[in-house]
Formats: structure tokens, sequence, C-alpha cells
């Protein structure tokens, strides 16, 4: 995100704002999209960015292997052209959300990489600086692979003609180390050797920032990590819909939050939440409040417990949660109690993310039921990946099993809506999931970041190290000269968003020769 730009950004409202791109347009028929690129960019070898690049970028990406990060949207473009500072892409079918897909691509150079096939080793060389060569706020410098990256700032970078951003970073170096282990990384921090870390907070450590004078704990907002409860509707007992409808209503968000969280939590009882996207959120897509005896009801009617050891025969199943997120863990255990009082029994199966991982996305699906948090986009095109049976995206194949041909034309109508049909989509997409249930939305992780005390971000929501949707939190950064005395309360706030692929155990970040503009 640092080392290389994208056509657009979004503000602190998660709004498209120009950046790369200085205007877009999108046809009446939502079937062609166009930009209008900057003029005077460059990478950061001294050579012209032009429109080209912007073509080569998807073209590039289109003819990438399958599993690359919008391979599936570029394969129904038709033409990819350039005129003058003008790039058109035209479709096969409408989408909804070209712009912010297209726009958010990480450009890339044509005069690098042209004729190089997109999964060429020379990409992953870390001692090759050409290999890693962008246009954005940040120059590559140098790495070692789990250990470290090293930046620097990128002093002819176009920032300051971009009146949203309209100056170069105030930070001139940049380096994040990674670090296992999180007692490992708050000494980093208290001892000063590094300023703040990427990941959030979590379980106990929360408390162990609070009592560090050293340090302070930026909360405050919803982050992007969306935990919820999924099922694989093939197998029993999950291939009834009234045991995935008995589940929903034995379970009390606030408390799994409680248990999870630390009370670091937002409820959401939707598959396009509206603390998160508030203006595609629909009441009538909303998953019931807990009601035990409705639960416990409606399970009577099939299940009995001949043993009489309080659960339901045939109604017990392993729940796999992340290893390494304290967070998933916690909450599983939640889940496992709540159940408990709906005559339902689970075993949380704690699984490292490579097993787990298989065994959710790849065929043939080796789980029962999972807990953990998927990453949100700054647009929900997240469901149409969650749920549609014929979707191929990696990372999103349709691990519930859900196989409903109304469900994925009522999909396939949401991602390819106008503005004028986008809520009446959105609002069927709700309804959907409500109906058949393949998961359950628990709760959004609320940011909680550490970082030294005398470091003050002025960058508003969503801004914070490393967030996915705003890059100008970098940018806006300020060092210690802005304050006269640490801070008393939690009063900046943070969202920090990663790739929904980037499971890294930990890294710290360490800026160095700070500098006022």
């Amino acid at each position: 995100m640092l080392i290389y730009d994208t056509l657009i950004s979004y503000d602190d409202d998660l709004e498209m704002i120009p950046w790369l791109a200085e205007a877009w347009t999108v046809s009446a028929d939502g079937m062609s999209v166009t930009f209008t690129i900057r003029e005077g960019a460059t990478w950061h070898d001294g050579t012209a960015l032009t429109p080209a690049d912007v073509k080569f970028t998807f073209d590039h990406h289109k003819a990438a292997p399958a599993d690359a990060n919008y391979w599936s949207l570029l394969q129904h473009t038709t033409t990819i052209t350039v005129s003058g500072q003008v790039v058109t892409v035209v479709f096969d079918e409408p989408f909804t959300f070209a712009v912010d897909n297209l726009g958010s691509m990480h450009l890339l150079p044509k005069h690098i990489r042209e004729g190089v096939a997109a999964d060429a080793a020379v990409w992953d060389d870390a001692t090759n600086v050409t290999a890693h060569i962008g246009s954005g706020p940040f120059k590559f410098v140098s790495r070692t692979p789990s250990e470290f990256i090293q930046m620097e700032r990128n002093d002819d970078w176009w920032g300051p003609d971009n009146p949203y951003v309209g100056q170069l970073p105030n930070i001139e170096s940049l380096r994040i180390d990674v670090v296992l282990g999180q007692d490992a990384r708050i000494l980093a921090m208290r001892s000063g050797e590094a300023d703040t870390e990427r990941y959030e907070v979590f379980g106990a450590y929360v408390n162990s920032i609070l009592n560090a004078p050293e340090l302070q704990l930026v909360t405050g907002v919803v982050s992007q990590w969306d935990y919820v409860l999924g099922f694989n509707t093939t197998v029993a007992p999950f291939d009834d819909p009234d045991v995935r409808d008995a589940i929903a209503l034995g379970i009390d968000r606030q408390e799994l939050i409680n248990i999870g969280r630390l009370g670091f939590g937002t409820p959401t009882n939707s598959c396009i939440p509206a603390e998160f996207f508030p203006a595609y959120f629909d009441n009538d897509g909303a998953f019931p409040t807990q009601d035990i005896d409705a639960a416990i009801d409606l399970l009577n009617d099939t299940y009995t417990d001949g043993d009489e050891d309080g659960f339901f025969d045939d109604l017990d199943f392993d729940l796999w949660v992340l290893s390494w997120d304290d967070i998933s863990v916690a909450t599983g255990t939640g889940i496992k109690l709540q159940l408990a009082k709906i005559g339902i029994d689970c075993n949380v199966k704690v699984m490292d993310d490579g097993p787990m991982y298989e065994g959710i996305y790849a065929e043939p699906r080796a789980f029962i039921a999972y807990e953990m948090s998927h990453g949100y986009s700054a647009v929900p095109d997240h469901v149409w990946w969650r749920m549609h049976s014929d979707n191929i995206v990696d990372w999103g194949d349709n691990c519930y099993g859900l196989s409903d041909t109304a469900v994925d034309t009522h999909l396939d109508d949401f991602v390819g809506a106008t503005p004028a049909t986008i809520a009446a989509a959105a609002r069927q997409v709700q309804l959907d999931c409500l109906e058949h249930k393949p998961f359950i939305p628990l709760f959004l992780s609320d940011d909680t970041h550490a970082m030294r005390a005398e470091w003050v971000n002025f960058t508003t929501p969503p801004g914070g190290p490393f967030t996915s949707f705003n890059p100008r939190a970098m940018v806006f950064m300020y060092d210690s000269g802005l304050v006269t005395e640490p801070p008393t309360g939690v009063d900046w706030v943070l969202v920090i968003g990663i790739g929904a692929g980037a499971l890294i155990v930990g890294v710290i970040v360490t800026y160095l020769f700070m500098k006022k503009k």
C-alpha cells in the first residue's frame, strides 16, 4: 500500500476519493468505466507513469494465474483502451463495484514488468530493488524475509499536488520488523525499539498496554474483521436447516464479545452489517436475538436425548478455531458454552492456519463448522464470494456448500446492480442469508492498537498505521514534538486493515527520522 499506488483511495467515511485517477465515470448501462489519470506522476526510478501503465496492470492481472487478486473480475473485461490520459475498461456484463475494484489494484510499471510472468520468481527476490519499484509515498530499500523490510520516503511523490493529501509523508524512513510473540512486541514498544505494531492487541494483553506508562491503547471504532460461525451445509448435522436455525437462536453476541474480545467488539446481525455498511443494511435481514426456549423447541421436533446426558443425540461436532488468533479461540469457547444451553455439544478444536484453511477452502471440504474472522473490503462484495455456488475466486470459494439457484441469481443481481437497484438487491441478499444461514454473523472486532504514548495520530477514522483503506494515515503521522505530555485517554481511533490472506504472526513498526512539515 505504501510502495504501490492505486487509482482511487478512500476518505474517512470510506467514500472514494481521487488518487492516481483524478476522475472516473461509469456508463449508464454499467458496462464501461473510464479513469482520467493524473499527469506528472513518476515511478520510483524516475520514469513517467502513464495511462499505458494502468492498462498494462489490468492486462497483467487478467493474464495472471487464476488465484490472483481481481482475476475473476478481469475475465469479464472485453476491451481495455487508452486515449490521451483516459483509460476505458469495457465489461461483458455490469459490475456494481467495478470502480472500487479496478481502482484498488496496485499499479505496476510496464517498463519493468512487461514480458515477465506474473508469478515469476523475480517478484519474490528480496535483493532485487528494481523488482519492487512502485509510485507510492515510500520506496523499497531492502528486505530480509521473515526479519524486516526497510522503506524510505519518496520525495518525488505526487501527493503534494493532490488536494486530498497536499504534502509528502512526515516520516522519512520506515522499517517493519517481524517479532514473534505479543510479549516480545510489547517489550520492544516499551523500550522504545518500536513505535507501534501492525496487528490488534488480543485478550489479556489489552490490560498490559493500559498498565504500561510508555504506551497508549488506541481504540474506539470497529475494525474490518468480521467474526462468523460457518457451517458445512453438505454434511450432518448442518445439512438440516433446523439445526442452523436453532444455533442462530442460541447465540448471545454480546456475551461472545465479552468472552472473546473482553468487550471490545460490536455485535453484527446481518451478512451486510449496518456497523460497516450502513447504506446497504436492511433490518429485514437481521438475525434473531437469543431465544433458548425457541431453539430447544425447534430441535425437539426431530432430535432426542436418548442417554439423558443433557445433549441431543447426533448433535455433536468439532468446531475449528484459529490457533494464533486469541479472539477466535476464546470466542469458540463462548460458543461451546452457549450451545450447551440448547442441548448441542461441540468440541472446540484449535487449528493452525495451514490445515485449517486447507480444510475449509479446498475440495473436498474437511470441516464441519468453524469460527474465525473474515476481512471486509470497502464494499460489501464479500457476500458473493461467501454464498455463490459458482465462485472461483481465491479465498472466496463457497466453503459452506450452499447451492441454490435463486440465491445465485440474487447475488448476481447484487453485484450487477445499478445505483437505482442496489438497495433492493442488497436487501434480498440479506434475506437469503437469513433464510439459509450458511454462516451466522457474530461481531466486528473493535480496534485495540498499541502505540508509544508520545505518538499522536491526527488522521481521523479510519486512519492508522497500515489501515487497508487510507494510506494517508502514514502520510499524516506526526512526531512527539506536537504534544507536551502523553495522552490521558483513548482519543484517537485507528482502523487497521490487511489483505484477507495476510496472516503473519506479528510485526513491529519502527519510525525513524520524524519531521513535521
